[in-house]
């Protein structure tokens, strides 16, 4: 892990270069999905040729590589992400098309296997950005990232403070934190620049997010959704059990259609069911686990049954994944909230106890 530290230095900025790719990524694969059903599926084919759209994808992460690496200023890596994040949703658009003999472009599993793809990209970045720099060479080379924009003259007041934060936990004694340290307190910074696109477009959603959240009818309606998923589940559980046992059929007779993969799909969702019932019963005692088992369930969905889904339904499977994701947003405002509760319930009788 330590050559690895050594060779590899997390980025400050990463966090937010990251998902920008990654939301590129899935809203390039949407709309080049919806655009292409759109037109009835048209084809760039002069003369005995057919250009796919993964060329057009390949060209972008090029251009993505090239900016990155020839480029050292924020501006780049922001263009780099956007680019890299289009390029990618359209490579990945196409996946159909290379892993199957006859390349074809709507192979069932296709959608399944994109969404695979996005979730592990999903947790992969989540790994990254949620863990704090915690070495002190970390912070100081961020800190020297950020003094970069002395020289370029885009030094503004929010990036000398954070550069500044971060100097505070190295070593005061470093030739380099004195160096940097007297640089930016002797540099003037300019106003801070207004916020880019992307930035206030996810203050504006997490704004949204947390007045729906604040709604009792939205956290009623959320928690109903996944009710309903779960109940279903039960229900046609209960209807095949009572094919197989009662009338001993076969399955297959009654659901000719009925795959190994919707099998699957449904003990999937059977264990998600069974975890919303723990959280019921369990919420009455314990609202905190009760939420927690809630989340759990939900991600059992997210992470599994929408896997399924997906291979099933294809890309209107998107429908239900948007649902199940606006629970979980509801669920991890619930949990905070109850959390800040039980720490302030917590915190009375010490604070009384000292009066």
């Amino acid at each position: 892990m330590k050559p690895l530290r050594r060779h590899f230095v997390r980025s400050l900025e990463g966090q937010t270069l990251l998902e920008i790719f990654f939301v590129t990524a899935v809203v390039s694969v949407l709309a080049i999905r919806f655009f292409l059903a759109l037109t009835g599926y048209p084809r760039l084919s002069p003369g005995s040729l057919h250009i796919a759209h993964v060329l057009l994808g390949g060209l972008f992460m090029m251009l993505a590589l090239f900016v990155s690496l020839g480029y050292v200023n924020k501006s780049a890596q922001y263009a780099a992400a956007v680019m890299g994040g289009f390029g990618f949703g359209a490579f990945i658009d196409e996946l159909g098309k290379f892993i199957t003999m006859d390349n074809n472009y709507f192979y069932r599993p296709t959608a399944a296997l994109i969404y695979i793809t996005f979730i592990l990209l999903y947790l992969g970045i989540k790994e990254i950005i949620q863990r704090p720099l915690s070495t002190s060479r970390e912070k100081l080379v961020n800190a020297l990232e950020l003094a970069k924009e002395v020289i370029l003259e885009d030094l503004d007041h929010q990036e000398r403070r954070k550069a500044l934060d971060l100097l505070k936990e190295c070593s005061a004694s470093d030739p380099v934190t004195k160096a940097l340290r007297t640089l930016l307190y002797s540099t003037e910074s300019i106003p801070a620049p207004g916020l880019d696109i992307y930035t206030r477009t996810k203050i504006k959603c997490r704004r949204f997010y947390r007045t729906l959240a604040k709604k009792s009818w939205f956290v009623k309606a959320a928690i109903a959704f996944f009710l309903l998923q779960s109940i279903m589940a039960l229900v046609l559980d209960i209807f095949m059990l009572y094919i197989k046992l009662l009338w001993g059929q076969n399955l297959h007779e009654v659901f000719p259609t009925l795959t190994v993969s919707d099998q699957i799909g449904l003990v999937s969702a059977t264990l998600s069911a069974a975890i919303a019932i723990v959280a019921i019963m369990t919420f009455r005692n314990d609202r905190l686990k009760g939420y927690l088992l809630f989340k759990n369930a939900v991600l059992v969905q997210i992470l599994l049954v929408q896997v399924f889904v997906f291979y099933r339904a294809q890309f209107l499977a998107f429908l239900g994944l948007v649902g199940n994701l606006c629970v979980l947003l509801v669920l991890n405002y619930m949990i905070m909230q109850e959390r800040e509760e039980q720490h302030t319930l917590a915190a009375e009788p010490n604070h009384c106890g000292t009066n």
